[in-house]
């Protein structure tokens, strides 16, 4: 689980899968909050900015903000105010946000592997990260995804069987023939193409 701090919530990144609250869609599942940002829920209809970000520059600056905490002789939770300052920046800029840092409150993040990716919806918007947007009270979400290889995953494969017998003509001399079919559905494991997707959710700072 994260620490207490919001510079280890950032350095963590995309390494930590915590526990979500209830949700219907993969973002809600793996929604991760930062501390002390109590999610407000927005109206349905509430507009949410949402923006793709490139996988190699989002892992590039979790890196370095994660190879700078390393370093560090002092641990980030106690680190000073305008160092935690520095490095929301960094992860803002990482994220392509071009609002003044002080302005925008980080409010957590999402972070899967699937290998049943949301499905795309208008302008390539992955579905769900919109309504999740909402429902934590965030105005705009930065999010990220890379293909990872292979995983193995169980598919319902239907199998039919037929089947054939004789049955009496119920008081009339003699049998007739009848045929069946029936389809049975059973979990079968395949190999499929697996996805990592990523999140960020931001509001503006009160």
């Amino acid at each position: 689980m994260p620490r207490s701090s919001f510079p280890s919530f950032l350095v963590l990144g995309v390494l930590l899968f915590g526990m979500g609250g209830c949700s219907t869609s993969p973002w809600g599942d793996a929604f991760v909050a930062a501390p002390g940002t109590p999610a407000i829920k927005l109206d349905a209809q509430a507009e949410v900015r949402v923006r793709q970000v490139p996988w190699d520059r989002l892992q590039a600056g979790l890196r370095e903000i994660e190879a700078q905490a390393a370093a560090s002789n002092v641990h980030p939770d106690e680190w000073s105010p305008e160092r935690k300052a520095e490095v929301k920046a960094k992860m803002l800029r990482t994220l392509q946000v071009s609002e003044n840092p002080s302005t925008v409150t980080i409010l957590g993040r999402s972070s899967f592997r699937t290998t049943r990716p949301p499905r795309p919806l208008q302008g390539g918007v992955p579905e769900g990260i919109a309504e999740q947007a909402r429902r934590v009270g965030a105005t705009g979400v930065a999010w990220s995804f890379r293909h990872v290889g292979k995983a193995e995953t169980i598919v319902q494969e239907p199998v039919w069987t037929y089947s054939t017998g004789l049955h009496d003509h119920y008081g009339r001399a003699g049998y007739g023939a009848y045929g069946s079919s029936s389809t049975v559905w059973v979990p079968v494991v395949i190999l499929a193409d697996q996805y990592a997707f990523v999140a960020y959710f931001m509001r503006p700072a009160e």
